[in-house]
């Protein structure tokens, strides 16, 4: 189910129809990105029950501290602020340092070279312990507080993170997330971790460019990645039904069949889950 209003659009998946589905919400995990918000509610028994979806207008900036606070204090998904368990967030503006390279402070000087970054915002890492690496991303000041006030108990993560988890032992496994006009691509070949990259994108040859752009560079052959995809929300469907086009194997991030608008959504919400 869809509906929008001039500035903001908003999905809403239920697993069944079910009038008491939200009271059996016990589980939550939420994700931030540019101009959008993504909450998934499971039962105590980590069913997924509910996704709900938000975006507003790109004529807005790409931060708006008043869409997400006016969410925080809205959604019912997030009224009991104790049943959040994981906040992911998107951040173009990120890097990965190998842990035998990785200084904090030199880590923030490189992100601030390869990235246009204010002083006053907020940089955070975080382990990727199958990579031995460190993740790194900035974030408005504004919205990482915004965070911190609300969801002290909760964990706070970069959205793909996931991608870094536990994973399938398989040759050239390109993860891909989509979001509102960036598509997180995330290429491993079993546990060597060979790209990670935001794509931004307006259709699904801007992603296929970029991939194949960089399996040329690398002498990789296209035809043989295995990719999986999820999304935030099931708008993005056609973007991703599009790669089979470009693409030999595109299946959802469990690795099945991507039968319906809501399978990409709702595989992250259990992989995100799974890392929290």
């Amino acid at each position: 189910m869809a509906a929008s209003t001039t500035d903001t659009r908003e999905q809403v998946y239920n697993v069944r129809e079910d009038d008491q589905l939200s009271s059996g919400v016990a589980l939550v995990t939420c994700v931030l990105a540019q101009r959008e918000i993504y909450i998934a509610g499971f039962s105590i028994n980590k069913e997924l029950l509910t996704i709900h979806y938000s975006d507003y207008s790109s004529k807005k900036p790409v931060w708006e501290l008043d869409f997400f606070e006016q969410l925080f204090a809205s959604e019912p998904l997030l009224a009991v602020r104790e049943k959040v368990r994981g906040i992911f967030v998107a951040s173009d503006r990120n890097l990965i340092v190998p842990d035998e390279l990785y200084n904090e402070t030199a880590a923030a000087g490189w992100l601030r070279k390869l990235h246009y970054v204010e002083r006053q915002e907020a940089l955070s890492g975080y382990a990727l312990e199958n990579d031995r690496a460190t993740y790194i991303q900035a974030l408005p000041l504004n919205i990482a507080e915004l965070i911190r006030i609300n969801f002290r108990k909760a964990t706070v993560r970069p959205l793909p993170y996931y991608q870094f988890c536990e994973r399938p032992a398989m040759s050239l496994h390109l993860q891909l997330c989509f979001t509102k006009g960036h598509c997180i691509a995330t290429l491993h070949n079993y546990s060597q971790l060979l790209w990670h990259s935001y794509i931004d994108y307006s259709c699904a040859e801007d992603v296929a460019y970029a991939v194949r752009h960089y399996c040329k560079e690398n002498y990789i052959d296209a035809g043989k990645l295995h990719i999986t995809c999820n999304a935030l929300a099931a708008s993005e469907f056609d973007i991703i039904n599009e790669l089979s086009r470009y693409f030999t194997i595109v299946k959802a991030g469990n690795g099945l069949t991507i039968n319906n608008p809501w399978t990409p959504p709702v595989t992250l919400a259990n992989q995100l889950l799974e890392c929290v």
